[in-house]
């Protein structure tokens, strides 16, 4: 960790950003205060806290936020505020939102084996774009209280005994059996963001014991129980495929194919390629936005989150390799997707390659870093622990399960300043897998696509992977 200022000044710039919107708003009709207001007390709030009480991560992510806010709407009440003060307000709140940035990257713990971060302004604006949605996810995210933490902790004591009954820890597949081929699959021509693709559906028919905890919750959300990929193939079936796992709150078009760059997997290098659907994301979702209640709800229906991503992907695989010639098969996935890509090395050891990028590696881990502190201790007081709820979770955990798939055939990649998924936890599944190849390339979590380095990486764990041939270049990547 590096040395802690005091008064860490920068927190004065969001100070000044507060009080100069409450200037000019106030100076502007009531009607203009009013909107002003909500942003320039947090901006106001948060450097007052940033340079009183430094060290919560949360201030950053609140700061950075209101910034974010308060830049479209100096622009739009520019004709209220004045040219020059709107203008001195947007380059203000760029800057307060770059402080957001730097100093969630000042004060987060640097591990011994990770690279060092380049404290730079580049890598403070790749962490302030963390820091705006880790803010939003602050707002929005549904934390149990009362009666539902002592729910939360009876459920998951049951779903301990369960899986201990069933033996799960020494023998992962009494709980994660092989899925049957599907039945009755619908396959039908579709297009999204110029690509044509194949639209494949079926019944994903995940039922888990009666006995365990929230598994009537989890089959009555309908939508969920059906299972959707979408398949990018050539002509020439015999070639490789490239299972592609989207992250949490995506699953739709227009993040799946930028995400996956499917011009440049599928078109240029000649792949095939796999996207399914996780649970709860896309069409399957349950609430309004994508992913919703897949890592913000209950906590044992994580479990059963989790398992059914298990049992959809494992059947995806199985139908592929029914369905079509596949001479091999990698594994690529994303955050979220980095997870489910880990838990499939744990039971499909004949992959050609698996590849996890900034990877979520211990979900009980990653939701006690972002809790609010207090709560921490109210979940404390009330029995609940992140250690305990670890173990709980460890028949669906790539920390917990020994790995299947060859050392040569195991690859990651992680950002050095990531604030969306903390650095130990790439570190964490490194080590589990016997410290294969790994990549760090210095930026964020949300910077992951413009990180040419990372795509060189990947084109080198292709080839090596004989996936493909090393006929381009890896600076065209």
């Amino acid at each position: 960790m590096r040395r802690q200022p005091r008064w860490p000044l920068p927190g004065l710039l969001p100070i000044a950003n507060g009080l100069l919107w409450l200037y000019w708003g106030w100076h502007s009709g009531v009607v203009i205060a009013a909107l002003v207001c909500p942003p320039a007390l947090v901006l106001l709030a948060a450097g007052t806290a940033l340079l009183l009480w430094p060290g919560d991560q949360r201030v950053n992510y609140w700061l950075t936020l209101s910034a974010f806010l308060s830049m479209p709407l100096a622009v739009i009440l520019a004709w209220w505020l004045g040219a020059l003060a709107s203008l001195l307000l947007l380059v203000l709140g760029l800057g307060s939102a770059l402080v957001g940035g730097y100093m969630s990257l000042q004060q987060a713990v640097v591990p011994a084996a990770m690279p060092e971060r380049h404290m730079t302004l580049m890598l403070a604006a790749k962490a302030m774009q963390d820091n705006a949605l880790l803010g939003f996810f602050q707002a929005t995210v549904h934390i149990p209280r009362g009666q539902a933490v002592q729910r939360e902790k009876a459920e998951l004591q049951s779903l301990q005994d369960l899986t201990a009954r069933q033996g799960s820890a020494q023998t992962p597949t009494a709980l994660q059996p092989m899925p049957p081929l599907p039945q009755s699959v619908v396959v039908e021509q579709a297009r999204a963001r110029g690509h044509r693709f194949d639209w494949v559906a079926f019944a994903s028919d995940y039922r888990p014991a009666e006995e365990m905890p929230g598994a009537a919750r989890w089959l009555a959300r309908r939508a969920n129980q059906r299972m959707y990929a979408r398949i990018f193939h050539h002509s020439d079936k015999a070639r490789p495929w490239l299972l592609c796992i989207h992250g949490y709150q995506m699953g739709t078009p227009g993040l799946d194919l930028s995400l996956f760059r499917v011009a440049y997997l599928h078109h240029q290098l000649g792949l095939n390629l796999l996207m399914p659907i996780l649970p709860l994301h896309g069409p399957r979702r349950a609430t309004f936005v994508s992913g919703g209640l897949y890592l913000d709800g209950s906590l044992s229906e994580i479990f059963h989150a989790q398992s059914q991503a298990l049992w959809d992907l494992r059947r995806c695989l199985a139908w592929l390799r029914s369905h079509y010639e596949v001479p091999r098969i990698g594994v690529l996935g994303y955050s979220l997707g980095g997870y489910n890509a880990a838990l499939l090395a744990a039971f499909e050891p004949a992959l050609a390659c698996v590849i996890a990028g900034i990877p979520l590696a211990d979900i009980p881990a990653v939701l006690w870093h972002h809790m609010p502190l207090a709560d921490k201790h109210y979940f404390a007081a009330c029995g609940l622990y992140e250690d305990w709820v670890s173990q709980v979770m460890a028949p669906i955990s790539p920390l917990h399960l020994p790995v299947r798939v060859a050392p040569e055939r195991r690859y990651i990649f992680a950002a050095t300043g990531d604030q969306m998924i903390p650095p130990q936890q790439a570190l964490a599944l490194w080590r589990h897998w016997g410290e294969p190849s790994m990549h760090w390339y210095q930026g964020s979590h949300l910077s992951i696509r413009r990180e040419t380095e990372v795509g060189a990486f990947m084109h080198q764990a292709l080839h090596d992977s004989g996936l493909i041939p090393n006929a381009v270049p890896a600076d065209t990547v």
